[in-house]
């Protein structure tokens, strides 16, 4: 839900963009030094291996190298290398490094994720940094300046990893290092420090200034500084 209604303000803020680059990159259109698969690629290749430059990238089934676009909207295809979008940068599939310069989707990520405004995805194997972070399961590093996670609808989401935050973390399944102002979870393995920290299920400790763990026994699920739970 988030990842579309983000796509579609994007949209509308890069129709002109979309635009033009629509008419200079029809599917199969491009230019090719080289083979016709490989080299040097200006335009809409549908599968390349090398270095391509293009407007729009569109229906591409797979590139392995180097990708430059103004706007990327490979949602079915895959990247294997380094895949850059200077507005937004939506893919199914990358192995390697997917940047975007105002957001940054992707379905499948294993590697690293950097999206200037949001880093949006289904499931990540890696690294990602934004300032706002929110994908439903990170297997790694989480950063996002804004907050990781999405209030209200991360009960499902899961991190096994670590993440860092200013704002907070927010997500359904923290295994290992959450650090925020805020951190909450329906369940939480490892370590949290913040000012606020809130779960239903500790397994671990929590360090700040307020911390809620309603597992534990009453008298001791709200406490102050300090609050752990080792047992099942």
């Amino acid at each position: 839900m988030i990842r579309a209604t983000l796509l579609a303000l994007l949209f509308t803020m890069l129709l002109p963009i979309l635009a033009f680059a629509e008419t200079d990159s029809l599917p199969a259109k491009y230019l090719s030094l080289g083979s016709k698969r490989a080299g040097f690629c200006f335009g809409n290749s549908p599968v390349f291996t090398g270095f391509r430059f293009n407007g729009l990238n569109k229906n591409v089934r797979r590139l392995n190298g180097f990708d430059l676009a103004l706007v990327n909207l490979d949602q079915k295809g895959a990247s294997n290398g380094i895949s850059l979008a200077v507005g937004a940068n939506t893919q199914h599939k990358n192995n390697g490094l997917a940047a975007g310069g105002l957001v940054n989707a992707i379905d499948h990520e294993n590697g690293i994720m950097l999206g200037l405004l949001y880093n949006v995805g289904d499931r990540l194997n890696g690294m990602g940094a934004s300032v706002f972070f929110a994908c439903d399961t990170v297997n790694g590093l989480a950063i996002g300046v804004g907050g990781v996670g999405r209030r209200g609808m991360d009960s499902l989401g899961a991190i096994n990893g670590v993440a860092i935050a200013f704002a907070g973390t927010i997500t359904g399944t923290m295994n290992g290092l959450a650090v925020s102002l805020e951190n909450v979870s329906d369940k939480h393995r490892g370590l949290a420090v913040g000012v606020y920290n809130n779960t239903k299920r500790l397994k671990g400790i929590q360090i700040g200034l307020y911390n809620i763990a309603l597992n534990n026994p009453k008298g001791l699920r709200r406490l102050p500084l300090i609050n752990m739970h080792f047992g099942k």
